[in-house]
């Protein structure tokens, strides 16, 4: 039987692997498709931090405006028809703070008679990407705690009538908590500093946070009130919670995250501190308030509010816009993202809205028309 072998260049053809063409090749391949895959991976990463950053974002800022357009609808409910509140003035009187960002010490024009229902301030607060955001305050009578007969009251207490429950529930009252009490036409608005739940006692001490008591004034106190009523009847005085509510950007606490606060009354009955409030909305950069007034003549929108409208030469030339005569706010917030990383863009949106004091619907014309 004849045996047949395979010659030396047969066994080394059929052992021979890949050559080094087809290797180069099946590796550029192979780089091809991971970097593909790896590209998509990367680009579907970003796209899922994009999406959650502006969402994050929207979502912030969003919750910011609700919170605003739900207090701004009530501003001026409950108050006098002259959408205001009478302050200490007169012989003896000093100015009322006001609430604001840190580092500010605002307090009412000196001789101011009164506090109304929406003091603006343009270009108050922080100054963020070269532009100055906007301060406002507000005030509206609580529905908890509204028109309630007084048994008494002296220079700087008051003594609640039966009904509400000053110790628990909606109608709690603590120290800081602002309250209106009037006579007639004769209005004050005063801090709370002492709670007597058992005796129905509010105490309105001299050195409040705000400024609010000052019993030795002549005007715009308490005595000022009672004298409204020459047979000294407390019954006929009544007492209602007044909510003193303040929106503006905080970029000092934070630099790195510029916030949103919200601010009611001042934080403290005795200390003026304005660190205090609320973070309603991260990462805002911009807060722009402008107004629509009612003057009974040219009614203009889109007011600032600057020294220039308040002084006659502005948008209510030749005469001053009030601030009495606001009947809206037209909001608008910017917000950008959270992730400001060398790889992740910066997004940034402005959400706006425009509410309607529903509590300061009349219209008092401060002129005839055309005049």
């Amino acid at each position: 039987m004849h045996t047949t072998y395979p010659s030396p260049r047969q066994l080394r053809h059929s052992e021979s692997g890949y050559s080094l063409a087809e290797l180069m090749i099946a590796t550029g391949l192979l780089s091809l498709i991971m970097g593909a895959t790896l590209a998509g991976l990367a680009s579907a990463t970003q796209s899922y931090s994009t999406v959650m950053n502006m969402t994050s974002m929207n979502s912030s800022i969003r919750t910011g405006l609700d919170l605003m357009v739900r207090d701004m609808l009530q501003v001026g409910s409950g108050l006098p028809p002259s959408h205001s509140i009478e302050i200490p003035n007169g012989d003896g009187a000093t100015p009322v703070r006001l609430p604001g960002p840190p580092g500010t010490a605002w307090t009412l024009p000196a001789g101011d008679l009164d506090i109304g229902a929406v003091i603006p301030t343009p270009g108050g607060g922080p100054t963020i990407n070269g532009v100055a955001t906007d301060v406002v305050t507000v005030l509206m009578a609580d529905n908890a705690l509204i028109d309630v007969p007084l048994t008494a009251l002296t220079a700087t207490t008051i003594t609640v009538g039966p009904g509400p429950d000053l110790a628990t529930g909606p109608d709690r009252v603590t120290p800081g908590q602002l309250m209106m009490v009037t006579k007639g036409s004769a209005t004050t608005l005063l801090q709370v500093t002492g709670v007597d739940p058992g005796s129905r006692v509010l105490t309105f001490a001299n050195g409040d946070s705000l400024n609010l008591n000052q019993s030795g004034a002549e005007f715009g106190t308490l005595a000022a009130v009672n004298a409204a009523d020459p047979a000294n009847t407390p019954a006929l005085t009544r007492v209602s919670r007044v909510r003193m509510i303040t929106y503006y950007v905080d970029a000092e606490t934070d630099p790195e995250r510029p916030r949103l606060v919200r601010r009611i009354n001042n934080g403290d009955p005795t200390v003026f501190d304005n660190t205090l409030g609320n973070t309603v909305a991260f990462e805002v950069e911009g807060l722009r308030l402008t107004y629509d007034i009612v003057d009974g003549d040219t009614n203009p929108a889109d007011v600032s509010m600057t020294v220039a409208d308040r002084d006659g030469t502005g948008r209510c030339a030749p005469d001053a816009c009030g601030d009495t005569q606001i009947r809206k706010i037209n909001i608008a917030i910017t917000g950008r993202s959270k992730d400001r990383s060398a790889v992740e863009r910066t997004y940034r949106n402005t959400l706006t809205s425009q509410v309607s004091f529903r509590g300061m619907a009349f219209v008092d014309e401060y002129k005839a028309p055309g005049t």
